[in-house]
């Protein structure tokens, strides 16, 4: 069975972002970051979306809000170069818009949804990762398998954090460490034994890009 998988990075005092930015510059996290997710799906809130200057490339991204619309009309300079698919049989899910470059290039593709409930792994072949904000990583690191955890080497300040998560994973191995920082890899004791409800994901701050 295909889950989610959790790629964040966090300070030593749990800080994600401060002020819709990521608080540090680690270009070879970056590197690890588009290593990790190009080619695969990236999940992620509205506000984290809107918060990259542009979508992450070679990524299709999966974008969680309750106001897609919104989101559609607010980056028309974006979603101009989408051709819409909606409506109809094709249509199975209340609020999911799925964009496809009109150019053709399918690894650019966004779909919106108003819930995490309504993005199922199983149903794509390849990884699906979870990248932010601070409320989608809270709802859902119960349902990912992995997560992979950069630790910035000092406290930072910030106004978003990353969600409690020890008690449900354990560590399994350490990737790298730097001076600056290091690469964790946790595993889930119980994949996908959590989480569910209808709680609907609009935080942002996300973690890195590339």
């Amino acid at each position: 069975m295909n889950y989610f998988k959790a790629i964040a990075a966090m300070s030593e005092n749990r800080v994600i972002g401060q002020g819709n930015k990521i608080p540090w510059h680690l270009p070879e996290d970056f590197k690890w970051f588009k290593k990790m997710t190009e080619g695969n799906i990236a999940v992620m809130g509205r506000k984290t979306f809107e918060s990259l200057p542009n979508p992450l490339p070679n990524r299709r991204k999966l974008i969680l809000t309750r106001h897609p619309r919104r989101l559609i009309k607010s980056r028309p300079e974006l979603f101009g170069n989408y051709k819409e698919w909606r409506g109809g049989r094709s249509l199975q899910r209340l609020y999911q818009f799925h964009f496809t470059k009109i150019d053709g290039d399918r690894n650019q593709d966004i779909w919106i949804f108003n819930s995490l409930d309504k993005i199922l792994p199983e149903e794509f072949t390849d990884e699906v990762f979870i990248c932010g904000g601070a409320e989608v990583y809270a709802e859902a690191m119960p349902r990912c398998s992995d997560l992979y955890l950069t630790v910035v080497k000092r406290h930072v300040e910030g106004d978003t954090f990353f969600p409690p998560f020890e008690d449900r994973f354990e560590l399994v191995e350490q990737i790298r460490d730097r001076p600056d920082f290091k690469i964790l890899h946790y595993r889930n004791r119980t994949p996908g034994s959590g989480g569910g409800g209808d709680r609907r994901g609009e935080s942002g701050k996300v973690s890195r890009g590339a």
